[in-house]
């Protein structure tokens, strides 16, 4: 592999990747808990001058290391003021670096068709674009674990000569992203790895097994020591407390002993979300199913059953996987490991599995184009769906941009949000850049029927695989660029937090937190978003007990305020919000209250 062809696949990675996913991160508010929650823990840093363990919405401590809120707190600075923008660029720039360095890595050491496919796979893939455009510590998470499984195999490449600097730095970045599986994972990884290349024969050779051991081990210890120095910092500033959420954020949600179990799922729960995560490529890979040599293959395996004993069988089969082609034993178990590894906690997520996929991305394009060799049916079949995809999202948006679709078709108990997102594509303005986005499914339409007349002489025709990898970034970049921003602005914190402060007439605005969690249910009563869209100005009523101020509630906690504070305060309601908050899902009551 030259370097001309390599840097063939780094620019084109990097330059598709940037457009997909850069331009159109700050176009959406935060609807949910989870995202401010991450930003503004930045927004604390910033305004007390504290990188170690700053204090945010008035009470927490953070629940993860800070790596990823010391970079949007970095970025921040060079932009003024965090920002949606600048809270969710580390997790765009990482989805980049992992499929820049993905794509390299299998480039050299396969061909550019499977490095460049495998990173357009993983970065139209569902759950990783999703990753890739949130405030959520995953995705930077996931690029310092698959780099430095990279780095570890380029080491082992080498002869294990010295020690996997690169390997070591990412693994101490990823702990401080999101605690000890940042460094164990990987560990797990190679070592099993580089265990099955030491059995020699029937028996494991022990000299080079220790050697495999041992240096990992000093990896993974001089991996540790600048995260335990934050941890040592961070204990001094939180004490017991810090101590106590460290201890339940890891060892407790490994082994299912949370105080508070979220996402507690069976182990096949996880099989469903790579599923449903590798959407919209689970159609073409479930329908190339229909077209494998099944009988073939199952004649070919009859007669050597008969022909041999299990035991012949099993050897066979050893022997296949140590004569397999070492980057494809090193990317299969990176997949089934950590797939297995992530089976073992009670909570499960489907962002959790997200360091399976650029390993799945490889094998998932190895078989497409396997597959593409003896039948273009499933692909044919998905540019055929994408094109018809395409047109239908573009006629839904003439039909109601023309008013053509009335208010009476919604009821029920979500009518009024499904009114106001009727409303803004309906009635909102669109300038050109947005006309320009909304468009382009149709493009991709466009681009589908030319892929599938195949005697039209149209250079993408001829390579299909890459034909509906292109169509897919199109309907990505319409959804990103227009229908989320506009979809998605109707459950805006920021107007239900600009309420509160003009309610509030410059008084201090506090919330419940600490009462009643078994009652209402944990982080319920948190206002992260109000929170992070008041720079970190909310306080803690039942923390602080102050004097006087307004205090923020949904509708059904407000008994909380009655027998607890009924006795030493006065409340007067100044304020609800028509209609119900997304993330609460339920309507913001505010109150002014006094000390009797």
């Amino acid at each position: 592999m030259n370097d001309k062809s390599l840097r063939f696949v780094f620019w084109t990675v990097i330059i598709i990747s940037a457009i997909t996913l850069l331009p159109f991160l700050g176009n959406t508010d935060f609807t949910t808990k989870g995202e401010p929650r991450e930003a503004v823990v930045a927004v604390s840093m910033l305004n007390q001058h504290n990188w170690i363990l700053p204090i945010n919405n008035g009470f927490d401590i953070p629940y993860k290391p800070p790596f990823f809120q010391w970079c949007i707190a970095a970025l921040s600075m060079i932009a003024g003021h965090v920002s949606e923008f600048t809270s969710r660029l580390p997790s765009a720039l990482s989805l980049i670096v992992m499929l820049c360095v993905g794509a390299l890595f299998y480039a050299k050491r396969k061909n550019n068709t499977i490095g460049l496919l495998s990173a357009m796979l993983a970065l139209t893939a569902f759950e990783v674009h999703r990753a890739g455009t949130n405030c959520r510590v995953d995705m930077v998470l996931t690029m310092f674990i698959v780099c430095a499984l990279y780095a570890l195999y380029e080491w082992w490449e080498r002869g294990c000569r010295r020690l996997p600097w690169i390997a070591v730095l990412c693994m101490s970045g990823a702990t401080l992203t999101k605690g000890p599986v940042g460094m164990v994972l990987p560990c797990f990884v190679m070592f099993v790895f580089m265990l099955f290349t030491t059995w020699q024969g029937s028996k494991l050779n022990s000299a080079m097994a220790w050697k495999t051991v041992y240096k990992l081990f000093l990896s993974a210890a001089l991996a540790a020591v600048l995260p335990v120095l934050w941890y040592w910092a961070a204990y001094r500033q939180g004490g017991d407390q810090f101590m106590a959420l460290v201890m339940d954020e890891n060892v407790g949600r490994f082994l299912g002993k949370m105080k508070v179990v979220t996402h507690a799922n069976p182990w096949p729960y996880n099989l469903l979300m790579l599923i449903t995560g590798w959407l919209p490529w689970t159609l073409p890979l479930l329908l190339s199913l229909f077209v494998l040599p099944w009988r073939k293959w199952a004649n070919s395996l009859r007669s050597k059953y008969e022909s041999s004993s299990k035991a012949t069988l099993a050897s066979r089969a050893v022997a296949a996987m140590r004569k397999a082609d070492a980057v494809k034993v090193f990317t299969w178990l990176s997949f089934l490991l950590i797939l297995f590894f992530y089976c073992i906690p009670k909570s499960k997520r489907g962002v959790y599995l997200l360091p399976c996929y650029p390993f799945m991305a490889v094998l998932i394009a190895e078989y497409v184009v396997w597959i593409a060799k003896r039948s273009l049916f499933p692909i044919r079949f998905y540019v055929g769906f994408l094109s018809v995809v395409g047109f239908i999202l573009t006629a839904i948006l003439v039909i109601l941009r023309a008013g053509l679709v009335p208010d009476s078709v919604f009821h029920g108990k979500h009518a009024w949000e499904n009114i106001q997102m009727l409303h803004a594509l309906s009635y909102g303005s669109m300038g050109f850049d947005d006309i320009i986005m909304a468009v382009l499914p149709l493009l991709a339409t466009c681009l589908g029927l030319a892929t599938l007349q195949r005697h039209r002489p149209c250079v993408m025709a001829s390579r299909p695989v890459f034909a509906s990898t292109l169509m897919t970034l199109l309907v990505f970049l319409a959804l990103d660029g227009y229908y989320k921003p506009t979809v998605m602005g109707c459950q805006s914190l920021r107007p239900v937090a600009t309420q509160v402060a003009q309610a509030a007439k410059g008084e201090p605005v506090f919330a419940l937190t600490t009462i009643n969690k078994r009652e209402v249910g944990d982080d319920v009563l948190r206002l992260y978003g109000i929170d992070f869209y008041l720079a970190d100005s909310v306080r803690q009523f039942d923390v602080d007990r102050p004097r006087k101020g307004v205090v923020v509630v949904p509708a059904r906690c407000k008994h909380l305020l009655g027998k607890p504070f009924a006795k030493r305060y006065s409340f007067k309601e100044i304020m609800r919000t028509e209609h119900r908050a997304s993330c609460f899902k339920d309507t913001i009551h505010v109150y002014r209250f006094f000390k009797r």
